[in-house]
């Protein structure tokens, strides 16, 4: 069996019934709406030769006022990226929602916001726990903000050393509830991210790099991912061969429901990396090389010889292993996850550009344009 993606999908629709429609034969076309539709385009993973259509722009009225629905379809050569994306655009702040949308069994029509919060705290924890065997809790966002058609919000996901935030919103009206973090339709997406990563503390970079790489690689991944292990091969060669213009940098996206001691080496890796970055990639190779052999209870003591081996502080490890700053710094990997859109390992932002199904076929190639200040779409 070839793997593709480690995938664990938190996706309302397995819990509510889904939003999508689809258009009645005859309907009327959509709405035109070429921000919104071009945004989503650049916003999911990157496929040569994708072809996409809108198929859905619906709006809604609310106390707080307009959304719309937006849905389109992407068709590529990979089946597991072809697909009907949607979005949930908020017209009165001109944010975007971008991920799993479903629809609320909720039936208070004109209710008050706090009687829709009351109604998602009290039912979306015990969906989630009933289907997915996901223990949550909703926290409310207070940060001073213009109200909107929106209600942002974050899901507090235990993973068994403590909790990720995953964002969210549910809509001023009660319909719709929608698993993805807010960003501002006036952005465009890959600009956004690659800002976004190239900033953040919490991306290990691990290659051999000037500062000044043309090509930035980030991974979000799993040590006990195959398809993770399966595309190594790959994205190590394209970064070895592009020399100084291009640099790695990992992110550990430990899958915890799926993956019983991915948590353990994600905490490992960052203890690893603390003390010397470029003993990341090595630490990984050993992981994956031990990957079927590997238990809860062997993380430990096979950092511990890799740490004594690479000549690194073995009292600074210990120090940090499974201690709060490394399993916050897990927690806060995964949570930037979440907030750039990654539901599957491994998963990369090459410049900002999602990419989640690599292949040698175009993949050195795209690496080769952007190194070379080409846009890919």
């Amino acid at each position: 069996m070839r793997m593709r993606l480690c995938r664990i999908t938190l996706g309302v629709g397995l819990v509510l019934a889904m939003a999508s429609s689809v258009m009645a034969q005859g309907a009327a076309a959509p709405a035109a709406d070429d921000v919104t539709f071009n945004w989503m385009k650049r916003a999911i993973a990157y496929y040569p030769n994708s072809t996409f259509k809108l198929l859905e722009n619906t709006s809604f009225e609310t106390p707080n006022g307009a959304y719309r629905i937006v849905r389109i379809e992407r068709k590529c050569d990979s089946k597991l990226l072809s697909g009907e994306p949607s979005a949930l655009v908020d017209e009165v702040t001109n944010s975007i929602w971008m991920g799993s949308i479903g629809e609320l069994p909720f039936t208070g029509t004109g209710a008050s916001v706090d009687a829709i919060k009351n109604f998602v705290q009290d039912f979306l924890p015990e969906a989630l726990q009933a289907n997915m065997n996901m223990r949550v809790r909703v926290e409310w966002d207070i940060s001073p903000r213009k109200p909107g058609a929106l209600i942002p919000m974050s899901l507090m996901v235990r993973t068994g050393y403590g909790e990720y935030r995953r964002p969210a919103a549910v809509t001023a009206d009660g319909r719709y509830l929608v698993m993805a973090a807010e960003a501002s339709r006036d952005e465009d997406p890959v600009t956004a991210r690659r800002r976004q990563l190239k900033s953040s503390d919490l991306v290990i970079w691990d290659s051999e790099h000037n500062g000044d790489a043309s090509v930035e690689i980030v991974e979000f991944s799993d040590f006990e991912c195959p398809a993770c292990r399966s595309k190594w091969p790959l994205i190590k060669d394209v970064v070895e061969k592009n020399g100084s213009k291009a640099r790695h940098g990992m992110v550990s996206f430990p899958l915890t429901m799926i993956h019983p001691w991915a948590f353990r080496s994600a905490s490992a890796t960052w203890c690893v990396g603390e003390q010397n970055p470029k003993s990341v990639i090595p630490l990984k190779e050993l992981f994956y090389s031990l990957q079927r052999e590997m238990e809860v209870s062997l993380v430990k003591p096979t950092t511990e010889d890799f740490v004594a081996g690479q000549g690194l502080n073995d009292t600074a490890f210990s120090a940090c292993y499974l201690k709060q700053p490394s399993i916050e710094a897990v927690h806060r990997q995964i949570g930037l996850g979440q907030i750039m859109g990654v539901r599957a390992t491994p998963t990369y932002y090459v410049n900002g550009w999602m990419v989640q199904v690599p292949n040698q076929d175009w993949f050195p190639q795209l690496v080769a344009d952007l190194a070379a200040g080409k846009d890919p779409m």
